[in-house]
């Protein structure tokens, strides 16, 4: 299995390493964890629906239709770690997209499962480092591993 997440987001060092430890709790699940952070040109001049727009152009050439493509939107379906494991097992790749602090265009949510971490707002940081430890949580569930209890 492959997961991707792509963000709208500057790389941070203070979070890599606790990325990086996600990515490599992932591999014992035969399981690819990649972490790819996009920061559109022209982003700090922008309005919220301008900037709602430069997102889904970033983000766009990512939804592919052989991946189960999935939103993280404050407004999408909460599911607890059981419900979200069962669907990671729909495909065997997964493209996770977290947009920027606008949030996501309506036509680029209509693309995707649009799903929430949480009804807490969370800085791009968290909700990455959040939404690894998950991924890795449900590969553990799937995997009948004890780390999920």
């Amino acid at each position: 299995m492959t997961c991707t997440l792509y963000a709208i987001a500057k790389k941070d060092p203070l979070i890599t390493a606790l990325l990086a430890h996600q990515q490599r709790q992932c591999q014992q699940f035969n399981t690819t964890l990649k972490v790819v952070d996009l920061l559109p040109p022209n982003l700090h001049n922008s309005t919220p629906k301008s900037a709602q727009a430069l997102y889904t152009k970033t983000l766009s050439p990512y939804l592919k239709p052989n991946a189960l493509c999935i939103a993280m939107h404050p407004a999408g379906k909460l599911c607890n770690s059981q419900e979200f494991s069962q669907i990671l097992t729909k495909q065997p790749r997964v493209h996770f997209f977290i947009a920027g602090a606008y949030g996501f265009a309506p036509d680029f949510l209509d693309r995707c499962l649009a799903l929430s971490l949480s009804p807490l707002t969370l800085s791009h940081q968290i909700a990455k480092l959040v939404l690894c430890e998950q991924i890795f949580r449900a590969l553990s569930l799937l995997n009948h591993h004890p780390y999920h209890k």
